[in-house]
């Protein structure tokens, strides 16, 4: 199996826009730029951070007499919920200049006050959070929108010990108010801002240095959260000798500018984003030619990791040169791989999967659902041989592809038709139906099954991929073992009423204390418990883990009164990736001891 997580290698061709990226956040005249990388879930966006990455860090060293570049990583979903997201980025920063400085033994006075002003800032947002305006008479909206208003109440910058202060009980408001104010020396957020940004720009000179800004995953946060990433940029830190690299899904980041502005027109929209990203750069539309080498890659790094690299290159060359024809063949990588046992069948596997995998609905080419996709087989093959079933990757692959790409019900159907129906070759062999034309079996019209109807034309591809379906005996080892794996209840049509209200009722349940959920499990007897589990899994396959799941609450409230549910639903939850779990949701599975951890 393969990490689900951005790679340092390039196995997608992502190096000629990372050289593009890299090469515009080093040339001076061009300073300050914000360059963005647009792209969906998946699709690679970290991926082509890390390579930027990697050639700013190959430049410097092809360049040793040419100042080193300050590269900052700001993951904005960290820090969602825990602090303000422009103070977070602007402390971010501050804490590598003063590393910085110390390193140097240079301006290290000034990097400490610059560093110090972030507190000030921070200050602001802690008034309006804790509701200190009403209590000093000034309008709550007024703290955040008039510097004046605000004015009043700062004077003098603002301590570790006293932002700590007071993040404490607000009995306290008064007091630890009175700390801060200093009127001997007042001071104004215009001031402070214009201040702010001259020491900036003054230690940037200083240092020699520029400073180039990593920020991912932006449009996995709250609107208001994504806003003031962009606004921090903008308003404090975009300043001669600094380069923005913002990595979000564009649709997303739109979506957050209208909801945090409640302004849905598309024209202010469109300008504001223009605005703050100077040059939108997109991350490239995969094709079949790119997804075969990206499935040669990964087999290759399973079996033959240390010749992945001569691998890379040689798949790289042939896709930036296909222009001219250049391609590449599984004989060939599979030699330059060294010839490791099974790597061969596994290449002539995806030059099979790559043109469905490129096109078929719900993957799309997207990187991400396809590495998933061949974990999820991955892994049923080896427990396929830990049980002495001889079923072959391919079959797994076809059988998984038609999971993806469909829903549960006509999953469903496909599993019945194949342990139940004497003639479910009839119906999985290419051109089952001619011209709309049922097929018959002695004179008999065979009815396909109606939950295909949404995904006929899929289902015609689908039919067509090697290897072909000519015989259900011979498939119903597989069947069993993905029912068993991966979908023990894909929407079966043999639920229980009461497990069907239940799993209506406990998609909504957004706690585990609920009342109303601890009734409905009440209610249900041992098997309807067992099958709202595996209805609530199902409904939970291809949910964003990094926001709150339905379902989940509801599972693990079954979870407590069912060992036997707990363990399906330990078993579903371990194959998950806890790096990219939303905290709330993580703290439960740890609480309830699917998962574990601190």
């Amino acid at each position: 199996m393969w990490r689900d997580s951005e790679s340092d290698h390039d196995f997608l061709n992502f190096t000629e826009i990372a050289d593009q990226i890299a090469a515009l956040a080093t040339n001076n005249s061009l300073l300050p730029i914000s360059i963005g990388v647009f792209g969906t879930w998946g699709t690679g966006k970290s991926t082509v951070l890390k390579l930027v990455e990697g050639r700013l860090a190959q430049i410097s060293a092809d360049n040793p007499e040419a100042p080193v570049p300050i590269v900052v990583k700001f993951d904005a979903w960290m820090y969602q919920g825990f602090d303000d997201a422009r103070a977070a980025l602007m402390e971010v920063v501050a804490s590598h200049l003063l590393q910085v400085a110390e390193e140097k033994k240079t301006l290290i006075d000034k990097a400490k006050e610059f560093a110090g002003r972030v507190n000030y800032f921070r200050g602001l947002g802690m008034i309006a959070d804790f509701g200190l305006g009403i209590a000093l008479g000034i309008p709550p909206g007024l703290l955040t929108r008039a510097g004046s208003a605000v004015s009043s109440i700062f004077a003098g910058s603002v301590t570790d010990a006293q932002y700590k202060e007071l993040k404490g009980d607000a009995a306290d408001v008064t007091r630890s108010l009175s700390e801060l104010v200093r009127p001997a020396e007042k001071r104004t957020p215009p001031k402070e801002i214009a201040a702010f940004r001259s020491e900036f720009g003054e230690l940037l000179e200083g240092l020699n240095t520029t400073l180039i800004v990593f920020i991912d995953n932006l449009d996995r946060c709250l609107p208001d959260v994504a806003i003031g990433t962009l606004e921090a940029i903008r308003l404090f830190l975009f300043m001669p000798r600094t380069a923005f690299v913002i990595a979000a899904d564009e649709d997303m980041i739109r979506h957050s500018v209208a909801k945090h502005f409640n302004d849905p027109n598309a024209s202010h929209v469109r300008d504001y984003l223009d605005k703050v990203i100077q040059v939108p750069m997109r991350v490239p539309q995969v094709g079949v030619q790119d997804i075969r080498a990206y499935m040669y890659s990964l087999f290759v790094s399973l079996t033959a990791p240390d010749n992945i690299v001569a691998v890379k290159e040689r798949l790289l060359g042939a896709l930036q040169s296909g222009w001219r024809g250049d391609n590449f063949n599984k004989e060939e990588i599979a030699k330059l791989a060294g010839e490791p046992q099974g790597l061969l069948d596994n290449l002539g596997i995806a030059d099979r999967l790559a043109p469905l995998l490129a096109s078929a609905p719900k993957i799309q080419g997207n990187p991400r659902i396809v590495k998933r996709l061949l974990n999820a087989v991955s892994l049923r093959q080896t427990l396929a041989a830990n049980r002495k079933m001889n079923i072959d990757l391919a079959t797994l692959a076809k059988l998984a592809i038609f999971e993806r790409c469909t829903d549960g019900p006509a999953t469903l159907a496909l599993f019945h038709l194949i342990m139940d129906s004497k003639d479910a070759e009839k119906l999985l062999l290419p051109q089952a139906r001619v011209r709309g034309k049922a097929p018959e079996v002695k004179g008999k019209a065979i009815d396909l099954p109606t939950d295909w109807a949404p995904y006929a034309d899929f289902i015609e591809q689908w039919r067509e991929l090697p290897p072909l379906f000519d015989s259900a005996e011979k498939l119903r080892p597989a069947v069993f073992l993905s029912r068993d794996v991966m979908a023990p209840a894909l929407g079966r049509s043999d639920l229980s009423h009461a497990a069907r209200e239940a799993i209506a009722a406990l998609l909504k349940v957004d706690n585990v204390n609920s009342p109303v959920g601890k009734e409905i499990i009440k209610s249900l007897n041992a098997t309807d418990r067992r099958a709202v589990m595996s209805g609530l899994i199902d409904g939970m396959r291809d949910a964003d883990w990094s926001a709150a799941v339905p379902g989940i609450h509801g599972a693990a409230l079954i979870a407590e009164n069912s060992p036997e549910a707990k363990s399906e639903l330990k078993a579903f939850v371990g194959g998950l990736q806890t790096d990219e779990m939303n905290k709330g949701v993580l703290y439960l599975l740890r609480k309830i001891g699917l998962i574990g951890g601190a």
